[in-house]
């Protein structure tokens, strides 16, 4: 697995200097915590009937490499800041309420085909990195690998894209003693622009 992320990411950083279809890409990011890929359509219609609130911001550079009229690599580098909430009671009948910020960088590579004139469909592969140093990163560890799927629409030098991000491993943590779990699937709601 290690060796296909390493030619993914080898493909996608020769597309993204050989070629000029690159632009710069930012929206917003809706944590999914403990829901599985099969119930990501769902989520994501909750996120747009406006039951899910965004829990963090993207901004970064994407490029597009086309291998003929349908098939292209892709890759990207963003960074984001998810802000996760944790409250409770902690058995001593104390409560408490504490908030994780979660910075970091993410490298995605994958392959996509055009659809239609206008539509994208692509998956790959994604690599993160924390990069701050708080309660967060001191109680889950850093980096991870995951994958992403995702489906785009283009529209003159515009681009909109819905993409699901989900980890090859579950991740765990103490914080104060008590033991955490998190899972780092989300979807990232991008609007870019082609320069």
């Amino acid at each position: 697995m290690k060796k296909a992320f390493l030619l993914l990411v080898l493909i996608s950083s020769v597309s993204l200097s050989a070629q000029s279809r690159w632009g710069v890409r930012t929206g917003l990011n809706y944590n999914l915590n403990n829901i599985g890929l099969s119930d990501a359509a769902t989520s994501a219609q909750e996120i747009f009937e406006g039951q899910t609130s965004d829990n963090g911001y993207h901004l970064g550079v994407f490029g597009r490499q086309f291998l003929g009229d349908q098939l292209y690599t892709s890759g990207s580098l963003i960074y984001a800041k998810n802000t996760h909430f944790l409250e409770g009671n902690d058995g001593n009948n104390n409560i408490f309420y504490e908030r994780f910020d979660h910075e970091f960088l993410q490298l995605d590579a994958g392959l996509g085909i055009r659809l239609l004139k206008l539509a994208r469909a692509e998956g790959g592969v994604h690599y993160q990195g924390t990069i701050s140093d708080n309660a967060f990163s001191q109680t889950f560890s850093s980096p991870t690998a995951g994958y992403n799927v995702g489906v785009g629409v283009d529209v003159w030098k515009l681009s909109l894209d819905v993409t699901y991000y989900g980890s090859f491993a579950d991740h765990t943590g103490s914080w104060n003693d008590i033991p955490l779990s998190y899972d780092r699937s989300q979807i990232l709601v991008s609007l870019g622009v082609k320069l």
